[in-house]
């Protein structure tokens, strides 16, 4: 019976294996025949399956692909909009005031009635039908409308977590100040004696006429509190002339 050469033979014989390539019988001096395998494996049929790492690198690409165009859309819709604004004329921005004036009194006007008839239905006939007036209130107009527009979005804002909280934040101040003043719990505390020392720094309830300086109760009641006694004092514009401001002494509304 022939023998066959082993992984489990001498070490002696087990290296001869590396030199069969110069027996062209594939028997070895010491009479093993030396059986070695030359099939090739085959290759599975289809495409090739890629590898973790290739899978990552065309992931990789493509989304590098995708940024560059969003940005290059980005950029090329800035350039048209600075190409427009670019060939906006000279008094461009008063146009368009104009058109935004127009539409809104537009929308406030009745067309259905005859101006010769009733100007002023045909002129408010619209902000008529969309506004009644209030529960509350005696008057109410456009003015009225934005003042509630206004107070409703400086409470949004003024509600919002305070993010500057340096000691001498102007935002700060006014958000704490604005809270205060909605802390039902500490004003029904305190009651009435922030007021009642207010009263006794400007001289109190009986004070005799020639006490105090008059100067000096002015400057307290209107330069620190705010309150127009004796009469009002404020800045505007002067009607015969809009280039300069003038003072207004007035009598203060009750």
């Amino acid at each position: 019976m022939e023998k066959t050469y082993s992984l489990t033979a001498h070490y002696d014989e087990f290296q001869e294996v590396k030199y069969v390539s110069k027996y062209q019988s594939g028997t070895l001096p010491n009479g093993f025949t030396l059986q070695l395998g030359t099939g090739t494996k085959k290759r599975r049929g289809g495409l090739p399956r890629w590898s973790r790492r290739e899978v990552c690198l065309l992931s990789g690409l493509v989304f590098a692909a995708g940024l560059c165009v969003i940005l290059t859309c980005m950029l090329v819709l800035k350039y048209l909009a600075a190409e427009g604004d670019s060939y906006c004329l000279e008094g461009c921005q008063e146009k368009k005031a104009f058109l935004r004036a127009s539409r809104f009194l537009s929308a406030n006007m009745d067309a259905t009635i005859d101006p010769c008839q009733d100007f002023y239905s045909f002129a408010c006939g619209g902000w008529l039908r969309r506004h009644g007036i209030p529960e509350d209130k005696l008057v109410y107009g456009t003015i009225g409308a934005i003042a509630e527009q206004n107070e409703a979005k400086l409470q949004a804002l003024l509600s919002r977590p305070v993010r500057r909280r340096a000691p001498a934040s102007a935002e700060r101040k006014v958000k704490e100040f604005f809270r205060s003043c909605l802390d039902r719990a500490e004003i029904d505390r305190l009651g009435p004696r922030p007021m009642l020392e207010v009263i006794g720094e400007c001289g109190g309830w009986d004070a005799p006429p020639g006490r105090g300086d008059l100067n000096e109760l002015l400057y307290k009641t209107q330069g620190v509190y705010s309150a127009a006694v004796l009469f009002s004092l404020t800045v505007s514009l002067d009607e015969r002339n809009t280039s300069r401001y003038v003072i207004r002494v007035r009598a203060p509304c009750p």
